[in-house]
């Protein structure tokens, strides 16, 4: 209910398809705020000179010829489920319009600060307005941990933008950093003194008021908070919802193979949404740019990269011993990679000429390395791809349409990306 009111709500659009035209498809993504280092992930070079290959030695994987950081064991071990692309660039060094161009689709304008405005509708918001939830009472896009409301964490480029309050992410706050500590979430909390009893009559309220606006004509802006209203009342009193956050559920020894730390606990969370209807989950890794490693890059990322390796892994693991892989999308991104050299601190600094993602499921062809570096992973030397490309792999598999048109606050037409087209060799 935190993200009800008036902003947005004149240009938030309709509704969806119909729910026979949407595919059963969704999408989780891992966003690594700061900006993880392709050497020491999924694009070593263990050939190079030593200011360029660090400290890291590399490891095969179960693909023939496909090597990655040895620190990623458990993801070398799935390497047949997933496929990197080697070859991401968009040529911005700086975090704000680089987080907006890989959380929305859109080189933002604005350069330095992660205060920056959001611009246009972020991947999650999007999918929201034109998919919808996939089952009735669920929320269509989940951030994992999120607060944009009540306290800033994490990146800002989440959010609905000109498509509304409607299409904000519903905010999980934040996870457990153990496999026994209760989690709940604070927006599905009711406040001292309000019952489920008290919140039905204040419904049934609403709908007696709601009688009079048939009377006669009612502003557009006026039905769509109702409706909003109405929504969230329903996501505050269902069971199922709470039932689909409530990691107690999960045993014991579940909830200890995704990790005993917060990234692990939002990616076992994030197979229980997909499982519930969700269509779009954000798992932000890294609340303070944390893979923003200028110094001490390898003393970081040996905290960092084991609780990613397992997450993400034991996700890909799971999602595909519950046959939900082929219908699930699952990403890992940040909004650039880093220097080649290192630099006097022991760090890497921001890169955005050449980085790496990771991309699994959603019925794309996995096994594979799209696109190359150079010798020093400075530049593409083979298969460059822009990530509106990536993001046009994404709403293929999500069944959107990447021409669809919005309007803006000031009436101008945007597309949903400008340009790109699917990655023909993962399609």
């Amino acid at each position: 209910m935190g993200s009800l009111g008036l902003a947005g709500a004149t240009t938030s659009l309709q509704a969806g398809p119909d729910a026979g035209q949407r595919p059963e498809t969704s999408c989780i993504m891992f966003f690594l705020d700061g900006g993880p280092s392709h050497h020491e992930t999924f694009d070593p070079k263990p050939q190079a000179p030593q200011t360029v290959r660090g400290q890291f030695g590399v490891i095969d994987t179960a693909v023939s010829g496909f090597r990655i950081c040895d620190r990623l064991p458990l993801l070398a071990a799935q390497a047949r489920r997933f496929s990197v692309v080697r070859s991401l660039h968009h040529g911005n060094n700086s975090h704000a319009p680089s987080e907006h161009q890989m959380l929305t689709g859109r080189m933002g304008t604005r350069d330095g600060t992660r205060r920056a405005v959001i611009e246009t509708p972020s991947f999650g918001s999007i999918v929201s307005r034109l998919r919808g939830t996939r089952r009735p009472g669920m929320p269509a896009y989940v951030g994992i941990p999120w607060s944009f409301h009540h306290e800033y964490i994490g990146s800002p480029f989440g959010a609905a933008a000109y498509l509304g309050s409607r299409h904000e992410p519903f905010e999980s706050g934040h996870l457990p950093a153990s496999t026994t500590e209760k989690f709940t979430v604070p927006v599905l909390e009711l406040q001292d003194g309000l019952s489920p009893p008290r919140l039905q009559q204040r419904q049934s309220l609403l709908s007696v008021l709601d009688q009079f606006r048939h009377q006669g004509p009612v502003a557009p802006a006026i039905g769509q908070i109702r409706d909003f209203t109405r929504q969230g009342m329903d996501l505050l009193l269902q069971q199922h919802v709470r039932d689909a956050f409530d990691l107690s559920r999960e045993t014991s020894a579940t909830r200890q193979r995704y990790g005993p730390h917060e990234w692990g606990q939002g990616a076992l969370l994030a197979r229980r949404l997909v499982e519930t209807g969700v269509t779009f989950t954000l798992i932000q890794c890294g609340l303070k740019q944390d893979w923003d490693t200028h110094s001490a890059n390898f003393t970081n990322l040996d905290k960092f990269l084991p609780r990613l390796d397992r997450a993400v892994a034991t996700l890909l693991s799971d999602l595909a011993d519950r046959g939900m892989l082929e219908s699930t999308m699952v990403m890992v991104i940040g909004e650039f990679g880093r220097t080649p050299k290192i630099n006097k601190n022991a760090g890497r600094d921001h890169w955005g000429d050449c980085f790496s993602a990771l991309v699994a499921g959603g019925g794309l062809k996995m096994g594979q390395v799209v696109g190359e570096s150079d010798a020093i992973g400075a530049h593409p030397v083979d298969r460059p791809i822009h990530p509106q490309d990536l993001f046009a792999t994404m709403y293929h598999v999500l069944g959107i349409d990447p021409h669809t048109i919005f309007t803006d606050h000031q009436n101008r037409p945007i597309p949903v990306l400008n340009h790109g087209a699917p990655i023909e060799e993962l399609v």
